[in-house]
């Protein structure tokens, strides 16, 4: 009972950070997960890959949470999202290809070094580029994150907001319609690892999902995300900016690392 506490608090934190800044739930919830699922009865040897798994669903849950929440105070462009993740999905077709074949530690320090530029530039407060915002850019901008996202195993989110906030769309409507275009990438991430299951587990599973985990988190999640999104709109878009910007430095440091 105090695992699932423990889950359940994390998934509010998590939650919090996805309605706020469009991103963080899997940070949050990776970790928690790898700690309580032995707890749980996941082998731990098995512990790292059911946390993937599971944080999978929880992003989901916490995405359409957060997404309901920012649609009804009118923060999503639902014009941009249709014209992104058609190309979102299929980058992340072809970035799931690639990460088979390219050395996985080599493309983590590619992409630290890139979210260091991104999270300097949104310090500095950069002013959009001219000329960002066409159709053009923002079909190749969803297959080129959504290719990224795939070959580091990390929300589209990380870079979708920094894209959307160059190309001059305000910070809560940045946050908000990235929730919305990374909701369709998580569902499908779901419904691939609960088709996989999994041996010798003395637990609840779906496929590769823990469920009492996931309805721990999940819960959590549908709790802190409609807060976050509330605050969001309340926040002066520099704030956003640099809490953003910060936690683009602390996943930075994570890929560097290898966590």
């Amino acid at each position: 009972m105090t695992t699932i506490l423990i889950l359940l608090i994390a998934g509010v934190l998590g939650g919090v950070l996805l309605g706020l800044l469009g991103v963080g739930m899997a940070l949050v919830a990776v970790p928690a997960l790898v700690f309580s699922l032995p707890l749980l009865g996941v082998p731990a040897a098995q512990a790292p890959l059911v946390a993937l798994a599971t944080s999978m669903g929880i992003v989901t849950i916490g995405s359409l949470s957060a997404v309901t929440a920012h649609h009804r105070m009118g923060n999503v462009d639902w014009a941009l999202f249709r014209r992104i993740v058609p190309f979102s999905l299929i980058g992340l077709l072809a970035g799931s290809a690639l990460v088979t074949v390219l050395p996985p530690m080599a493309l983590r320090v590619i992409f630290a070094a890139f979210l260091v530029f991104i999270a300097a530039r949104m310090l500095r407060g950069c002013k959009p580029s001219p000329g960002a915002g066409s159709a053009r850019h923002d079909r190749l901008a969803g297959a080129a994150i959504g290719t990224a996202g795939a070959l580091i195993g990390a929300g589209g989110g990380v870079f979708m907001v920094p894209y959307l906030s160059a190309r001059g769309v305000s910070m809560v409507r940045a946050v908000a319609s990235s929730a919305a275009i990374g909701l369709p990438v998580t569902v499908l991430g779901f419904v691939f690892h609960a088709l996989r299951p999994l041996e010798g587990i003395a637990a609840p599973m779906l496929g590769s999902v823990h469920l009492p985990a996931l309805i721990g988190l999940g819960l959590g999640g549908v709790i802190g995300a409609p807060f976050g999104a509330r605050l969001a709109a309340r926040l002066p878009g520099d704030a956003l900016k640099k809490g953003f910007a910060v936690l683009l430095l602390v996943l930075a440091a994570a890929l560097a690392l290898g966590l």
